[in-house]
């Protein structure tokens, strides 16, 4: 549930070594973002790449041959759509070249 920018009073802490504070320093200062700015940034992005492949991205290995079977298949012609489309342009490119009457 989103948030208001201003509503920060939820608190994350957490002890490392003296090493890893370190690192994260720098790549901050190499980023030229304070510490708390860097790690949430950092903690951020992988939130969302782990929400978005755990929720996306959650195929059986059947399914996923599935697709790739597909998107390597040869593409077939489905008239239907075809005529879709056809008439869509024609229609789309009527509409852009009539010259408004008054």
């Amino acid at each position: 549930m989103p948030t208001s920018a201003t509503d920060r009073s939820a608190r994350l802490n957490m002890r490392l070594t003296p090493e890893a504070l370190a690192t994260i320093r720098e790549a901050a200062a190499a980023q030229q973002q304070d510490v708390r700015s860097f790690v949430l940034g950092a903690a951020m992005d992988q939130a969302r790449f782990v929400l978005v492949t755990e929720r996306v991205m959650r195929l059986t290995p059947t399914e996923a041959a599935q697709i790739d079977a597909a998107l390597d298949a040869e593409p077939r012609v489905v008239p239907e759509l075809a005529a879709l489309i056809r008439a869509a342009r024609t229609s789309q490119f009527t509409t852009r070249t009539q010259v408004p009457t008054r």
